[in-house]
């Protein structure tokens, strides 16, 4: 029946696992091949598909990539540690290339030569190791030592025994290179081979009674006396320190010897530290105040990296310096570069690696406030200025003319707005060459030139009303002889901008603040003297003078009032040219006038008598203004000195240094 025969067929196909045990009749090869798929989907492949299993079955050879790549750099890192471990801290002292770990394979024998090649080193000491020797007494060692060096003999210095080797230095290079050499030949009786390793390097030292002393010895036979000077060049290899190892190229064997130095010469001038090796200066800490008088210094042939280590010895006056063969020179291959970051840390250096050193172009001198070419000029400068600022700042300036010649020139410049602000009171007068464009009809350049008495003080009374701050000015007298005089002001002006009716007084009106520089050609006239020529440069103030110039509104004015003293009530000895090289704002131009009363070129003095209450009201308020008392104060000096003015000041001057003002005078 075709419905078992399929069942049948079915199950041949799934107990014999053959393709073709269903295929009885048809309905089995029906029913079997579909019944038969489900069960042999594993064996449903070829014989090249057995062949392929086979080949992927076979053992291979291959090569992976180790998971830890740097695996093979852990032992070479282990053993550089051990032998840093085992080197002695010296500055800049290594071993020789053939002291490195060997490079050879795992399981390859052990080279049978020798330990590479013993180079001779700058401080002449060398270090030698015999691996596994603590485990004999030091008269065992040294005995086989000598036996194979025979007839060589020689000292161990610095002995001692370390966990794993015993350690000696030698100081002779020929005994360190002879040791080299044994190799196997120095052999103990039981058979141990010494096999001892030399290199390069220093011993530690101990610093005790005996090392200084020793130290104290030597120094004193290198110390000159007369000179002052002493030379520590390449102490380390003194024959009279031998066999102590005295490097100064450690801090704390330099630290010694300048206690020593301290101690016994504390007046030294010169020392010499040429070839020791040494590359810090951090023994020298506070060196100005132990040495102060220490002005040459040799530091040659050492291993200094950089200029600033030289730091410590800024504050110390160097006139020589000795910097050659040391690294910090390399850093600059310009020479002359060298030279100025040298000079900018020693400004009084005159020599330099034993040449000497021209005056230095980088290095901008002292600055004055003023200059005078003649001190004669000074009183005449003074008298001239103060007349003429007191009729400036005046309400009418006609009375100038008497002071310009019948032919002077004078010309105004100023800065382009995007520089120097707004100047809109003085712009129309601005002769700047770079913004004026010339033609031929009409040259600015001749129109904005003034010439003639009349045309400079015509254009100067345009000016909106002005009051010049005395204490700012500096005078600069560049030429002075009978035929005429050239000299410079500068300083600080207040331009009013309040109403010119105001009652208030001048110094509380409100104001911009402005800079001017101003110079005069002055020549004789008749018996005084006139301008012949003038150049006015006006900006504003910059951020910094605004804000000194409203500081010093809070307090009085340097000095106490310098400026309130004239030259003919003030001490005799308070020159001009004394005040100026002192660095200070000439008293000539500093001088506190009184209000004016008359506008005549020549300001006289009037008797209390002539006084009227306005005139002393005025007086008053100039006297705060200046001395930045209050009103009160002001006035009881006033009064006290019978209304003289120049008298006052210096009345006032006098008892503010001497601190008799108490301090509510200058509450307001």
């Amino acid at each position: 029946m075709p419905k078992r025969g399929g069942g049948g067929g079915g199950g041949g196909q799934r107990y014999n696992n053959n393709a073709g045990s269903g295929n009885g009749n048809g309905g089995g090869s029906t029913g079997g091949g579909g019944s038969g798929s489900r069960y042999s989907a594993l064996k449903d492949f070829g014989d090249d598909d057995h062949q392929r299993r086979k080949d992927r079955n076979k053992r291979r050879v291959s090569f992976k990539t180790s998971q830890f790549p740097h695996k093979s750099d852990v032992k070479l890192r282990v053993q550089d540690v051990r032998r840093w471990d085992e080197d002695d801290d010296m500055n800049d002292i290594t071993t020789t290339v053939k002291d490195r770990p060997s490079s050879r394979r795992r399981g390859s024998p052990i080279p049978r030569g020798k330990f590479g090649k013993l180079m001779r080193n700058a401080v002449g000491w060398y270090q030698v190791t015999i691996h596994n020797g603590q485990i004999y007494e030091k008269e065992v060692l040294l005995r086989a030592l000598l036996a194979a060096m025979s007839p060589h003999v020689f000292i161990p210095q610095y002995w001692r025994v370390e966990r794993s080797c015993v350690v000696f230095f030698t100081d002779d290079f020929e005994v360190a290179e002879r040791i080299q050499q044994l190799g196997r030949h120095a052999q103990l009786p039981d058979g141990f081979r010494l096999m001892p390793r030399v290199r390069n390097s220093v011993p530690l030292v101990t610093i005790d009674d005996d090392f200084k002393a020793k130290m104290k010895v030597v120094m004193a036979k290198r110390y000159n006396q007369q000179t002052k000077a002493l030379d520590l060049s390449k102490f380390h290899a003194d024959p009279d320190m031998k066999p102590v190892f005295c490097p100064l190229f450690r801090v704390n064997v330099m630290s010694c010897a300048l206690d020593i130095i301290c101690e016994n010469i504390p007046d030294l001038v010169a020392i010499n530290l040429n070839d020791n090796q040494m590359n810090t200066m951090e023994a020298f800490k506070g060196v100005d105040k132990r040495l102060p008088n220490l002005k040459i210094l040799y530091l040659g042939d050492n291993k200094l990296p950089s200029l600033a280590h030289l730091l410590v010895f800024r504050f110390l006056p160097i006139v020589e310096l000795v910097l050659r063969n040391n690294p910090c020179r390399l850093r600059y291959k310009d020479p002359q570069q060298f030279v100025s970051e040298v000079r900018r840390k020693f400004p009084k250096l005159t020599k330099l690696d034993g040449f000497e050193l021209g005056e230095s172009s980088g290095i901008m001198p002292t600055t004055k406030a003023s200059f005078l070419c003649d001190s004669a000029g000074a009183e005449v400068v003074r008298q001239f200025l103060d007349q003429y600022f007191n009729i400036f700042d005046a309400g009418n300036r006609q009375p100038l003319l008497d002071a310009y010649h019948e032919h002077a020139l004078l010309s105004i410049s100023m800065p382009s707005m995007s520089q120097a602000g707004r100047l809109n009171s003085f712009w129309k007068f601005n002769r700047n060459l770079r913004r004026i464009i010339s033609n031929e009809r009409d040259d600015p350049r001749t129109k904005l030139l003034k010439s003639g008495r009349l045309a400079c003080v015509s254009t100067l009374d345009e000016w909106p009303r002005t009051l010049h701050e005395r204490r700012t000015f500096t005078v600069d007298l560049t030429i002075y002889n009978p035929q005429m005089m050239v000299f410079t002001v500068t300083g600080l002006f207040k331009e009013l901008t309040g109403d010119s009716d105001s009652t208030t007084p001048v110094a509380m009106q409100p104001y911009e603040l402005r800079h001017f520089v101003r110079t005069f050609v002055v020549v004789p006239q008749n018996t005084g003297f006139c301008i012949r020529n003038e150049t006015i440069f006006i900006t504003s103030a910059t951020p910094d003078q605004l804000r000194d110039f409203k500081r010093s509104q809070h307090q009085p004015a340097p000095g106490a009032m310098p400026n309130n003293v004239p030259v003919a009530a003030a001490v005799a000895d308070t020159s001009l040219q004394n005040r100026l090289q002192q660095n200070q704002p000439t008293g000539a131009v500093l001088l506190m006038q009184p209000p004016v009363i008359a506008t005549t070129a020549t300001v006289t003095s009037l008797k209390p008598a002539q006084l009227d209450d306005a005139t002393k009201m005025q007086m008053v308020q100039q006297m705060s203004s200046q001395s930045q008392m209050n009103l009160d104060w002001s006035r009881k000096c006033l009064e006290e000195t019978n209304w003289d003015f120049n008298h006052a000041a210096f009345v006032f001057e006098k008892l503010f240094k001497e601190n008799k003002i108490p301090p509510e005078a200058f509450i307001k």
